[in-house]
């Protein structure tokens, strides 16, 4: 997803000079071609992320559209009152781009998971939140993303994500992308869970069970109408990596209780109950519920229940 990201901005950034991307003193190698080719749409502000942010609301209050790049909780958590009140409440068009979402950086411990972000990020007024679940999402995602000018938290995973969708989904605001189709319920997913979405799915099916698989990219404006079919097929489950609390699934359920729809409904995300936890994301994401064998078993509780 992050070499999609910079490869596509660039794309963008030659047509259009008024996209600026600064970043923290990262991203080495991934931002060199940006950098060389457009010196002067690029800035890397050093290791100052409020003051980073700060530059970058001032940039956009000139017209600009501002990528401000950096891992995990850097430039999220960390100048979190920047974003606040000077991307915000002043509704600025400014882009926070965090690379390495939920467990990515798991080895380097839990200062690095991000599994918060949503949550504090969505409660912001005129905030967009996107998570895109594969590269051919977040390349059509980021053209969409420098073709506005709300400000907007892009949630990225680290690199080497796999592709999931067979070709660019067409991208809406609050459009939710179907991967495969099903009879029986679906799977909804935020960012790069949709690989163990889709392995829940094969075990489904060797149950007797079609469920539809699909992306849903946009946090903060979510696609109604889909959600009135999935949730009149049969049992939804909303799967992220990201805690249970404030998070997609979080949306989901303040958007179905708004509509007034009802339907089973059930939540897979981070348990968060060892912290200490080091290891990889895939060893991450098993050990604190996020696995095949979750989903399964909350598709079926609520399969029964409907009996």
């Amino acid at each position: 997803m992050r070499d999609t990201f910079v490869k596509t901005l660039l794309e963008e950034a030659r047509r259009d000079p008024n996209i600026i991307l600064i970043t923290g003193d990262l991203g080495y190698g991934v931002l060199d071609e940006f950098a060389k080719e457009l010196p002067g749409q690029f800035l890397n502000s050093g290791v100052n992320e409020q003051a980073m942010m700060g530059l970058a609301a001032g940039y956009a209050s000139t017209g600009k559209r501002v990528f401000v790049y950096s891992i995990g909780n850097f430039p999220t958590l960390r100048c979190l009152e920047q974003i606040r009140n000077d991307v915000c409440l002043m509704n600025n068009p400014v882009v926070v781009v965090s690379v390495g979402a939920g467990y990515a950086y798991g080895s380097q411990g839990y200062t690095h998971h991000a599994l918060e972000d949503i949550a504090v990020l969505r409660a912001l007024p005129n905030m967009e939140v996107i998570v895109p679940a594969d590269p051919l999402e977040t390349g059509e995602l980021t053209r969409f993303i420098a073709g506005n000018k709300k400000p907007t938290y892009l949630r990225l995973g680290k690199s080497n994500e796999p592709t999931i969708h067979t070709h660019a989904p067409k991208i809406t605001l609050g459009s939710i992308n179907e991967i495969s189709d099903g009879t029986d319920g679906t799977l909804l997913f935020a960012g790069s869970v949709g690989t163990v979405a889709l392995d829940a799915a094969k075990e489904l099916a060797t149950k007797g069970i079609s469920v539809s698989v699909a992306s849903i990219p946009f946090v903060s404006s979510i696609d109604i109408k889909y959600l009135t079919k999935a949730l009149k097929k049969g049992p939804v489950i909303v799967i992220e990596e990201h805690s249970y609390r404030g998070g997609v699934g979080s949306a989901v359920l303040e958007t179905v209780n708004a509509a007034e729809l009802q339907g089973p409904l059930a939540l897979v995300a981070a348990d968060q109950n060892n912290l200490s936890q080091i290891g990889d994301q895939s060893f991450l994401r098993n050990t604190n519920g996020i696995n095949v064998e979750m989903i399964v078993k909350k598709f079926i509780a609520l399969q029964e229940a409907q009996k």
